[in-house]
């Protein structure tokens, strides 16, 4: 419509001109879209220096006369870049977009620098990336898409946050998060509350020289989230609709499923176990054939006696054991298809101004388990209006409501479907069904009745049945999110802009967790009920005050800001048991009171940031900024902290010396150096000691709930990082390389006290030094750009180095005895990282007994009794290996959690209408230990499932083996050893979307700007070292048993209008 409106008006224009009727010559052509070659509408063709001009027509046609010797044409339209060319017949004119003369920025918070003058390390993604992903949370969208930045998921559940690391650890006891500021403000919500669809850039900050701006919160990164704004032109609408399949992305534990392979097993470990009571070959086989129903308690298979399932003689199953009297599946039962369905229409229109964004967005995700879905409405409004030449006024307003039912997991494992499902073995079945022949009982409406284990004395989990409880019980979280965000910019006396920045973020939830009483862990309290109301408000107010000046080649940028946070949170908690009516989880029908508390905590933050950036000839940049800011967590004798940095760049492309380079559109050069700091630990009020009062008897008495400490100050990170940034062969390739120290001193650390000292057993200190050295690289190339085709390549890899460069001084004695100290599962020394794995060594399988082996090692002692020792550790010797875990030595391993490189690769192909992108990601080496695998390595337990490496295990036949023999109960052929720990290389194919924009001319008289059909899958494909082993989990390098990602299949149709 507009298209036709600028043609009509353009025509209108052009009559009215004076027409020039001297000796002329006639050029002719058309007018395309240099994207794809589509015609351009209305185009304006002006013959230069004269009035002489033409409109292009419906099909991008045009003919002009050029009067005298004008022979230049001037070609203008809306949105694309103003070309001129030589006037001839029959040409052929391709218009690029305007935006491509605009030089990127990088978004900072408190600024938009160009990326040429800009001195730190950052990375952006657009939001056209991003609106690829399917997710309901934000953060899950960025895995392996920025180099420095590694993610991690504790859960697959919709909605559920991922946990995100940027260049290293940087924190033992306090939070690693980085800092989230949407739209210029910090965000404390959730980023499942942002549609990736309203979102115009998501940039990574990672080094001082961006980070400090930040201060007290900068030290493990900034994240900033640009929300889309309206955009100059006519009024444009777009409507995104997409809808698909949430099904299980990383697959389960390879566990046996043949109900007959688990019998087998299972009575050879009773077997075993009888031998070494003392039992003859033959005794210890017919006591197991005749104790393996009697133990296991079910008999799947119709017409077998129980005494005659597995043949004493051979060790096998029964030849007559063909039919299974009931056939439930733990692992594919609790499954479904989750319906995802996504709906997104916003509105945009700008003039020079002002401008507007209106958004719409309605997300239905659905698990693949059952009761597990997360639903999200948001409505969104963006505004900004010009006053004259010097005021601006910007405002935002956006609602946000979620609802998320969680699958929980309860007080005990077994009410873990993701745990019971794989750990309980092929015979038990999920319904209740009778024992001799198979028919499933029913309930009193016809109904499968479920089976808790009690009926026939389950030995695995008895009394429990996540499928039953599934459903019945409640886990939900509904939140109420309202955000907004007001600034006001004032230009005064040439040089200097004053800006005010407000923001008020309500939080405001109610979560209901009920267990039902018919079942499961809360079974035996008659139901088990919590309610939980949360109000949480975040104000921020920043006054900034800006001066630009520019002097013949110099230019300088000034920079002063006062900000204050106030944040305060309001909640309600209460408990309660014995419910009468199974299926309501309201108070009113509950008998027992257990618990009803109440909150309300404030937090404060005030800073004072100075910022200087000069450059001089756009060629040598330099930046230093200055920011103090003090936190009301700490004590107002140790409150305040300042942070500063410094950076520089230098652009050798715009060195005479360079000019003949002409491979190099762009080369800078880049240092800088700063500290910033963290106070984010998991108390508004670490100075003061805190106390829980308890209630005995109506009578109140006081515990300490928290202990303060006085002394507590301010964690510290100081970062340095050194690169370059480069462009060439005409901008198709970017190649981008960081060095980077982070150092983090004074940790906030959870001191453990001694026993004597009582609870709380921690205390907070300011302890232990860190430090990560690493670098980054970044590679995109356009591998073909043409106007017909284009193919991207893009590259991301990062390498870190953790290292403790200072321990706890609690620790020195066992430091001087050791050369380091036992914190659970690590071992932390100084050269160490946080996370280098400390356990018993694992050393085979002994070839006789095929019992497991485990290292012994004694302390070298010298000739005077004395310990040897050697770069400050002991020098261990080792011993005969023994069979009891127990009187092992736990030992270093060597290995770490941390990854020795992680990255992702991505490409991106557009042939006509057709596009086409894939983005992986992959991290190769660190270890994680999996204690998932460690469970169904076991020598045979109670209704305890196996896996199917146990078919490698040791038998007098096999004693060539790493894998110990089956011996009932016998804990020590499956302890915990370095034998569980497991490469944590990994690769994903993240994302895979593939779409068809349909040609321009097929819908002009729809009144269509854009139809794209489109298909995208998310999680497509994930392999590591082991079958249903997930190393993304956590950077700690632990694994359990968790909701697993979630992989989408869906179909999408975006329309522009």
């Amino acid at each position: 419509m507009m298209r036709k409106l600028t043609f009509l008006l353009a025509c209108f224009f052009m009559a009215s001109l004076g027409m020039v009727h001297a000796q002329s010559t006639t050029a002719s052509g058309k007018v395309v879209y240099a994207a794809d070659g589509e015609p351009v509408i209305g185009a304006s063709i002006l013959v230069k220096g004269t009035n002489s001009g033409a409109i292009t027509d419906v099909n991008g046609q045009f003919m002009v006369n050029m009067p005298g010797s004008s022979r230049t044409l001037v070609i203008t339209y809306l949105g694309m870049k103003k070309t001129e060319v030589e006037g001839k017949a029959n040409m052929v004119i391709e218009l690029e977009p305007a935006s491509s003369e605009l030089e990127e920025v990088i978004v900072t918070g408190y600024g938009t620098p160009k990326k040429s003058s800009f001195s730190g390390s950052a990375a952006t993604i657009k939001g056209e990336k991003l609106e690829k992903i399917q997710t309901s949370n934000l953060s899950k969208s960025l895995e392996g898409a920025v180099a420095g930045l590694q993610t991690t998921s504790g859960s697959g559940q919709p909605g559920a946050s991922a946990a995100l690391l940027i260049r290293g650890l940087g924190s033992v006891s306090a939070s690693q998060a980085p800092l989230i500021v949407l739209d210029g403000v910090p965000y404390e919500g959730s980023l499942n509350t942002i549609s990736t669809q309203d979102v115009e850039s998501y940039t990574v900050l990672k080094d001082a020289a961006a980070n400090s701006l930040y201060g007290a919160r900068g030290s493990n990164g900034v994240i900033i989230i640009t929300t889309k704004r309206g955009k100059s032109g006519k009024t444009t609408v777009n409507f995104d609709a997409r809808m698909g399949f949430n099904s299980r992305g990383v697959s389960p534990y390879d566990v046996i499923t043949d109900p007959g392979d688990f019998y087998e097993m299972y009575w050879e470990s009773m077997r075993n176990a009888n031998l070494a009571d003392g039992m003859s070959f033959l005794e210890a086989n017919a006591a197991a054939s005749a104790g393996l129903i009697p133990n296991l308690r079910y008999n799947v298979y119709k017409n077998v006696p129980d005494a005659e399932l597995i043949d004493p003689a051979t060790g096998k199953l029964n030849a007559a054991a063909k039919s299974l009297k009931w056939n439930d599946s733990w692992l594919n039962d609790p499954a479904v298809n989750g319906l995802r369905q996504e709906y997104n229409v916003n509105i945009s229109q700008g003039t020079d101004m002002s401008n507007i964004y209106a958004s719409l967005s309605y997300l239905d995700d659905k698990g693949y388990v059952s009761n597990s879905d997360f639903k999200r409405m948001s409505a969104r409004l963006k505004a900004e209006q010009k006053i004259g030449d010097n005021i601006k006024i910007n405002g935002a307003v956006n609602y946000t409501n979620t609802a998320t039912n969680n699958v929980g997991s309860g007080t005990s494992n077994y009410s873990n479907i993701f745990m019971f499902g794989q750990q309980i073995a092929p015979i038990y079945p999920i319904y209740l069904y009778d024992k001799t022949t198979g028919q499933p009982l029913l309930d009193n409406h016809g109904n499968k009745r479920y089976d808790f284990g009690t009926t026939y004395a389950r030995p695995y989990a008895s009394e429990q049945n996540p499928m039953a409880t599934l459903n019945a019980n409640i886990n939900k979280i509904i939140f109420d999110v309202f955000t907004t965000r007001g600034s006001f910019e004032l230009k005064f006396l040439d040089d200097f802009t004053f800006t005010t920045n407000a923001a008020l973020d309500v939080f405001s939830s109610v979560t209901n967790d009920f267990a039902t009483p018919i079942g499961g862990d809360a079974a035996n309290v008659g139901g088990r009920g919590e309610k939980q109301t949360l109000r949480y408000s975040a104000l921020t107010v920043q006054e900034m005050l800006q001066y630009k000046k520019l002097l013949g080649d110099h230019s300088i940028d000034g920079l002063l800001v006062h900000e204050i946070k106030r944040d305060n949170s309001n909640s309600l908690y209460g408990h309660m048991t014995n419910f009468v009516d199974p299926t309501n989880p309201e108070f009113t029908n509950a008998a027992r009171y257990e618990d009803l508390s109440s909150a309300e905590q404030m937090y404060s933050l005030e800073g004072f940031l100075g910022k200087v950036d000069y450059n001089f000839a756009e060629k040598y940049y330099l930046t230093a900024s200055l920011r103090f800011d003090g936190s009301s967590k700490f004590h107002p004798d140790n409150r305040w902290g300042s942070f500063w940095a410094l950076g520089g760049s230098w652009r050798l492309t715009h060195e005479d010396f360079m000019s003949d380079l002409s491979f190099f559109d762009e080369l800078k050069l880049k240092a800088s150096y700063g500290t910033q700091g963290n106070d984010n630990i998991g108390t508004w009020y670490a100075y003061k000691n805190l106390y829980d009062v308890n209630r005995i008897d109506g009578e109140p008495s006081t515990s300490l709930a928290f202990r303060g400490n006085p002394d507590l100050s301010w964690e510290k990170s100081t970062n340095f990082n050194a690169g370059f940034e480069m462009q060439g062969w005409n901008k198709r390739l970017v190649l981008n390389a960081d060095f980077f120290i982070k150092e983090t001193k004074d940790l906030l650390y959870a001191k453990p006290l001694a026993v004597s000292e009582g609870l709380p057993g921690t205390i907070f200190v300011n302890d232990l030094d860190m430090k990560n050295t690493g670098f980054e690289v970044e590679v995109a190339l356009d591998v073909v750009k043409m106007r017909d085709l284009q193919w991207n390549v893009n590259l991301n890899l990062t390498h870190y180095k953790n290292a403790l460069t200072r321990l706890p001084s609690d620790k020195a004695e066992l430091i001087a005895r050791d050369g380091g100290y036992q914190a659970g599962s690590y071992w932390r020394k100084e050269g160490g990282s946080l996370y280098d794995f400390y356990t018993y060594e694992y050393k085979g399988v002994d070839e006789v007994s095929g019992k497991a082996l485990y290292g012994v090692y004694a302390k070298k002692l010298d000739d005077n009794g004395d310990v040897i020792y050697k770069n400050g550790e002991p020098v261990w010797e080792e011993k005969t290996p023994t069979t009891i875990s127990s009187n092992a030595t736990l030992m270093q391993t060597g290995k770490s959690a941390v990854p020795d490189l992680y990255g992702g690769l991505g490409t991106t192909l557009e042939y006509k209408g057709i596009d086409f992108s894939l983005q992986t990601a992959f991290q190769l080496g660190g270890y994680v230990m999996d204690g998932v695998y460690q469970g169904f390595m076991t020598p045979g337990e109670s209704g305890n499932n196996f896996h199917k490496d146990m078919f490698a295990r040791w038998t007098p036949e096999n004693t060539n083996t790493n894998v110990p023999l089956l011996l009932y109960e016998d804990q020590d052929q499956n302890a915990s050893s370095d034998r569980w720990l497991t490469k944590a290389s990994y690769f994903s194919i993240r994302n895979m979307t593939v779409g068809y924009t349909l040609p321009k001319k097929w819908l002009s008289n729809l009144k269509i700007e854009k139809l794209r059909v489109y298909g995208v899958a998310d999680n497509v494909w994930y392999t590591s070292a082991r079958k249903g082993l997930d190393v993304r989990q956590s950077f700690s390098g632990s694994v359990s048993y968790v909701y697993s990602p979630i992989r989408t299949v869906s179909v999408g149709v975006q329309i522009g209008l």
